[in-house]
């Protein structure tokens, strides 16, 4: 808060003379750094600094989404577990195509299969074709959370959605993450195919 300092009024020649107030040098220079940063919004829109951004949104995300799982009465699943739900989504997996389509790590991906089996959110069987590899499904349980989650999720979208011009906003945000996340994976491929190609 910007400190104001005025002097007490002083009677001369039979009016009153009342300064102007006196603010301090540095509210000029952080207003000036805050209009400049306003005039530029896009001075720090690189590929890095939206790679964080979207870290943190994420962690933001999972915090509040914990907060609505314990609303929901759901307090036997993790916030991360529960968006774990829905990369399986309503389709039958297999644990490897689990992991592609969420770009988990192995030993996450089993640990967290084994917390969702055992808290009842997903049913895990041997595949008919190969009892080596098992098939994942949301289980009615798990069905029933995703809506629950989907439907409280609502409530959260529209405090950031409030007319036409947000919802364009949005959809332009998500079709440019879109875009990125294709280039990038693109990208990733055709770099590692070289790299096969050249031996190392």
């Amino acid at each position: 808060m910007h400190k104001i300092f005025t002097d007490a009024p002083q009677q001369i020649n039979g009016r009153i003379n009342i300064p102007k107030p006196k603010v301090e040098e540095n509210t000029y220079k952080i207003a000036e750094s805050d209009m400049r940063a306003e005039m530029n919004p896009y001075s720090h829109a690189n590929h890095f600094e939206l790679v964080r951004v979207i870290e943190r949104m994420y962690r933001r995300y999972l915090d509040r989404l914990r907060v609505d799982l314990i609303r929901i009465g759901a307090d036997d699943i993790s916030p991360s577990h529960a968006m774990l739900l829905f990369t399986i989504g309503d389709d039958d997996l297999s644990v490897r195509d689990l992991m592609d389509r969420g770009h988990y790590l192995g030993s996450n991906a089993s640990y967290s299969l084994k917390q969702l089996v055992q808290s009842g959110y997903v049913d895990r069987t041997a595949s008919a074709r190969d009892r080596r590899s098992a098939r994942i499904r949301l289980t009615d349980k798990g069905k029933t959370l995703c809506q629950a989650i989907k439907s409280a999720d609502e409530v959260n979208q529209a405090q950031i959605v409030r007319n036409e011009r947000d919802r364009m906003a949005l959809e332009e945000t998500f079709a440019l993450l879109r875009k990125l996340e294709v280039i990038w994976a693109t990208d990733l491929q055709q770099r590692n195919g070289r790299m096969g190609v050249n031996g190392f």
